[in-house]
């Protein structure tokens, strides 16, 4: 049975049209796209960020914010009736799933993020270089594309996520010392 905390905590650490700088109709919440970007660059780094997760938390909001609108992402629940950023988006719509998956994998490596996931699980009893190898051979770009937006959806019984979640359990115990 796949470990889906595996996966999750993959994406743990890598929390992830064009931007409409409209303001909300009359009577309404003006949206600071400035703001916004900052809520989600620090969503996406996580709580404490190192140089690393900043910079990309920081590319993954701007990819994310131009090509979902702020309505979108209003609507989506990522972002409160306020527009402030919530801290736990719900499971996404499949378009805005897809947006999300694809700015986040244009910033971040997804099998460099596992590793260190699974290096830090593991309190570094594991061999971050075998991991990365059998990963990446295990698992195409396309499949990793695909199992990250079914899990943004919430799909987690979808078989790319379960892939994922085989694939990395399978490596993370070949590369045990």
């Amino acid at each position: 049975m796949p470990r889906p905390t595996l996966l999750l905590v993959a994406f743990a650490l890598l929390l992830g049209g064009c931007t409409s700088d409209e303001a909300e109709p009359s009577g309404g919440p003006t949206p600071d796209p400035s703001e916004i970007r900052a809520g989600l660059a620090a969503l996406f780094a996580g709580d404490h960020p190192g140089t690393r997760e900043t910079t990309e938390g920081q590319c993954f909001a701007e990819k994310l914010t131009k090509a979902v609108s702020l309505q979108e992402l209003r609507s989506a629940g990522v972002l409160d009736a306020s527009y402030d950023v919530v801290s736990e988006p719900p499971p996404l719509p499949a378009a805005v799933a897809a947006q999300w998956a694809d700015a986040q994998l244009a910033c971040s490596d997804f099998v460099e993020a596992s590793t260190r996931a699974q290096v830090k699980v593991t309190h570094g009893d594991l061999d971050g270089k075998a991991y990365a190898a059998s990963l990446r051979a295990r698992m195409t770009p396309a499949r990793i594309r695909t199992a990250v937006v079914s899990s943004l959806m919430g799909n987690f019984d979808d078989a790319a996520v379960a892939d994922l979640s085989e694939a990395q359990t399978a490596c993370a115990q070949r590369a045990k010392p």
